[in-house]
């Protein structure tokens, strides 16, 4: 029995004011599991439209095609064969959901969108061929073929308009361009109606929206003319309804009116926004008006759904698609904005645009075709105890019960606690950023494309936690890539390691991220005016700014510095994202693209991501299976998750520690992250361990035998298998929703870090009082006798290892070896962190997690200290006071904490002599 679903106020208001709610996308399980049909009662949605694009996310990023995709492999039909198949029936099924629709309507709308292959954008004849093609299979007056509004298939819109082919035109970006097309479509129907045939036969152009902003607003850019952004979107689309108006309130239309013609009603289309200092709904509340569509991604549809404002639908009267636009257009132009220009660019540009996502979708069913025809395999393996599995089967069951998954992409506060705490409704826009940034793709790419041609060859990343960790493990993932410049990163206030990142480059040919959400970073804003100022010195004052780039939140004081240093570029990231989630936004993006990683790889990963973990119930391996599984099993005290990753994501550890850590451990819960902690025998492991394995396809296996050791000695054992550098984006997207979902099970909000501004205030204190007035002795036998013997009698507890120094491969491997030494000997979980860096980690769990930690802290310097201008300390010194700052916290708390110096000038072997020492007090 079908359920009545409320209709949304908002887009019900939306609809009453002449514009119909159309959504971008189409796929498999939205058809399947009466999704489409509840958005059409619940969001007032009355069409849908598809792309290439769109087809190649949901046919590559799912496995909802593979059986048919071997089926017709089978029979002998080819990529091109299966792709059309597919698509026909995608398009025939949403046309069968939307029927009610299309006749409530008397069929004025619920249209679905087929287009035809983007490689005809200037072949008519070929056009038309397929256009007939195509209308004939779906078999559905409620279809609509999308055609290019270019020159070439101008014939190709009126004669299938004449023969009675509903068409949605597309790639509309110039008023001149929509005028040509909706010519073409009156004199279809003129010819129609001259033979006296039925005018039935419906129409849509599709006006291009926000990549008008995207482009101008890069102009204005390099002409200083900020003031300007945003306006050219909605201007040149008012425009065109201006001129809609025109021609269908006239003369010529009036006849085919009396006659029963529908107008060609103008679609918006791009209404996603694409800067995140727009409002989400810009381009939905700024075009409503009567006889229009709007068609949005799924992401803007449910911010329209959530915030459009129905007040805002009109000015004094006046709808806002109908709002004079001439004011705004001639200020472009007065700025020395072709729009002419512009619009050709954004024609091109679009054509390519769904050029490349067909043929990479041609080639990927290819290889789907192999890939279908083997065994599946689940996106995570559980090897559980009975009593674990049931535990967590039960957690499933209660998350379903609960509806978490749905009310988690309903930005629903209340999953996580009372209404309106803080820290969460505005800390979800990560869910769908993937898919926001898809059409940035191109524009990252052209922008990172232009550094490199600037002879670029080192970006060195100054940034800390959120900000860096994620780009250190797509720089450490991919590799330098060939022709692109190497990406390196300073996320240290260690003198040495600053005069290390400044040895390694060539000032002349370095571009510098500066990034940080808030804009106030210490450590960031150190190492800033440390290289500008040397920056300065190399390049001259009118120069240097252009060897900075920027990436912080609207608002911030980042943003202002930026402006008065002359940076190449700010990206001003969307501030509903906080910094450990922020891996798939610009701060994770722009680094990437700057290094030559494969951006459309991650995004298009993280939509496929963000698609499975939609699912209700969670599919077991899915994100919210895993959230369920991590929470449930830390409940169970098996709260030390255990990462081993196969090469080359070695690196994810440093990522995912921050994200796991400082999201749980908090009011004395959480799951401690444990990466880069040598995989030891079975009884080397207490009952608090759960392991996670990142198996790469094609691996050794050599982790294999180990962890089917521990899974047979009792210890839970999830296996996910990974792809590559490549599957980065979705192995992030995953992580952050199962986080999110453990919050949910631990009862806590994943989303705020109470403790993380705790050391920063001792910090500050430290500065002000100076290191001199109360030096930190270092921890004795007996002191350090005491801490480890408080770790083996601390039931679930764990050693927590801070290195203040210099980070090196070779600290790393000397520190595996202590971490191993103290784990084989106490059964006790170990972690490592570099500090400062783990402050923005690992250290909000130090303090709010469970109270069950040891603690270790290492302090080595080498050399002079490094100034840092405009400060009366350097390096150093603001080292020192990071340090001694949070040895103060953690005692404040009632954490055991020791403190060692590392003597001479190799840490390495200051190390291992402190691991030998230590082996004789275990």
């Amino acid at each position: 029995m079908s359920q009545t679903v409320p209709a949304n106020e908002r887009l019900s208001a939306l609809t009453a004011a002449g514009t119909s709610a159309w959504l971008d996308q189409i796929r498999r399980d939205l058809l399947a599991d009466g999704e489409l049909g509840r958005m059409a009662q619940a969001y007032s949605l009355r069409g849908v439209t598809s792309n290439p694009a769109i087809f190649e996310k949901a046919i590559l990023g799912s496995d909802d095609y593979d059986e048919q995709i071997r089926s017709l492999a089978r029979d002998g039909a080819d990529a091109h064969a299966i792709y059309e198949a597919i698509a026909l029936q995608d398009v025939r099924d949403a046309c069968d959901v939307l029927g009610p629709v299309h006749a409530a309507s008397g069929g004025a709308d619920g249209f679905v969108s087929l287009e035809v292959d983007p490689g005809l954008a200037h072949d008519a004849d070929g056009t038309i061929v397929q256009a007939r093609a195509y209308w004939e299979a779906l078999d559905r007056p409620n279809a609509m073929i999308k055609i290019p509004g270019t020159d070439a298939c101008v014939p190709a819109i009126e004669q299938a308009i004449y023969e009675g082919i509903n068409v949605n035109v597309t790639l509309l970006f110039s008023v001149a361009a929509y005028e040509r097309v909706a010519d073409a479509y009156l004199r279809g129907l003129e010819r129609r109606h001259a033979e006296g045939l039925p005018l039935d036969v419906h129409s849509v152009a599709s006006f291009f929206v926000s990549r008008v902003d995207t482009e101008v607003d890069r102009r204005l850019r390099e002409r200083g003319r900020e003031d300007l952004a945003g306006r050219a979107g909605l201007a040149n689309a008012r425009a065109a309804y201006h001129r809609f108006r025109a021609l269908f309130d006239g003369d010529r239309f009036a006849p085919l009116r009396a006659a029963g013609a529908a107008v060609q009603r103008p679609l918006w289309a791009s209404t996603g926004v694409k800067d995140p200092a727009y409002p989400d709904t810009l381009y939905v509340d700024g075009l409503v008006g009567p006889d229009t569509v709007n068609t949005m991604p799924l992401a803007t549809l449910e911010a329209a759904a959530k915030r459009s404002d129905p007040a805002a639908f009109a000015v004094d009267g006046t709808p806002t698609a109908a709002l004079d636009p001439s004011a705004d257009l001639a200020a472009l132009a007065e700025a020395g904005i072709d729009l002419d220009d512009v619009t050709d660019t954004l024609l091109r540009e679009g054509i390519a645009a769904f050029v490349t996502p067909m043929e990479q979708l041609l080639a990927g069913i290819e290889e789907a075709r192999a890939a279908a025809a083997a065994d599946p395999v689940p996106a995570v393996g559980a090897q559980l105890p009975d009593a674990l599995a049931q535990a967590v089967e039960e957690r499933v069951a209660r998350a379903v019960e609960a509806d978490v998954i749905a009310r988690i992409w309903a930005i629903d506060d209340t999953v996580f606690g009372p209404a309106g705490q803080p820290e969460v409704a505005d800390r979800l826009g990560w869910l769908t950023i993937a898919d926001r940034l898809a059409d940035e793709v191109g524009e990252l790419v052209g922008f990172a494309r232009g550094v490199r041609d600037d002879g670029i060859e080192h970006v060195v990343l100054l940034g800390m936690g959120g900000s860096s960790l994620a780009p250190e493990v797509v720089r450490r993932s991919f590799g330098d890539q060939a022709g692109w410049p190497a990406l390196l990163m300073l996320d240290s206030t260690d003198a040495t390691a600053v005069r290390r990142a400044q040895d390694a480059v060539d000032l002349r040919r370095t571009l510098f991220v500066v990034s940080t959400k808030s804009g106030g970073t210490i450590e960031t804003l150190s190492a800033f005016e440390h290289f500008h100022a040397v920056m300065y010195d190399t390049v001259g004052a009118e120069a240097a700014g252009r060897h900075f780039v920027a990436i912080t939140d609207p608002g911030s004081s980042l943003v202002d510095l930026a402006a008065a240093r002359g940076f190449r570029r700010t990206f001003l990231n969307d501030p509903d994202i906080g910094g450990r989630y922020s891996a798939l936004s610009y701060f994770g993006l722009v680094p990437a693209a700057l290094m030559g990683a494969d951006l459309p790889a991650l995004v298009d990963g993280a939509s496929a991501a963000a698609r499975d973990c939609r699912a209700t119930p969670p599919a077991p391996g899915g994100g919210g299976w895993l959230g369920c599984a991590i929470g449930e099993l830390a409940q169970h005290g098996r709260d030390k998750l255990t990462f081993v990753v196969d090469p080359p994501l070695e690196a994810f550890g440093l990522w995912v520690e921050q994200l796991i850590a400082e999201s749980t451990g908090k009011e004395g819960r959480g799951i401690l992250p444990v990466a880069d902690e040598p995989l030891g025998d079975a009884d080397a492991y207490g009952p608090d361990r759960v392991l996670v394995h990142l198996r790469a396809d094609g691996g050794d296996g050599a982790h294999d035998g180990r962890l089917a050791a521990l899974a047979a000695a009792g210890h839970p054992v999830l296996t996910m298998p990974v792809h590559g550098p490549g599957d980065l984006g979705r192995i992030f997207l995953l992580w952050e929703f199962a986080t999110a979902v453990a919050g949910w099970a631990l009862g806590i909000n994943p989303f705020d870090q109470p403790n993380v501004a705790e050391a920063k205030e001792a910090t500050k204190a430290v500065l002000a009082d100076g290191l001199d007035g109360a030096p930190e002795a270092d921890a004795d036998d007996a002191a350090l006798g005491a801490l480890l013997a408080g770790l083996r009698d601390q039931d679930g507890g764990y050693l927590a290892i801070m290195g203040y120094l210099e980070p090196s491969a070779a600290f790393d491997d000397a520190v595996a070896e202590l971490r191993a030494t103290v784990r084989d000997a106490t059964a006790r979980t170990t972690t490592f962190g570099y500090g400062p860096r783990f402050l923005h980690s690992t250290g909000q769990f130090h303090k709010g997690g469970p109270a069950v930690g040891s603690f270790l802290q290492l302090v080595h310097d080498r050399g002079e200290d490094v100034a840092i201008p405009g400060q009366t300390f350097g390096f150093t010194t603001l080292k020192h006071a990071q340090a001694l700052g949070d040895l103060r916290t953690l005692r404040a708390h009632g954490r055991p904490a020791e403190r060692l110096t590392l003597e001479g000038d190799d840490p390495v072997a200051a190390l291992r002599a402190v691991t030998a020492r230590l082996k004789e007090l275990l």
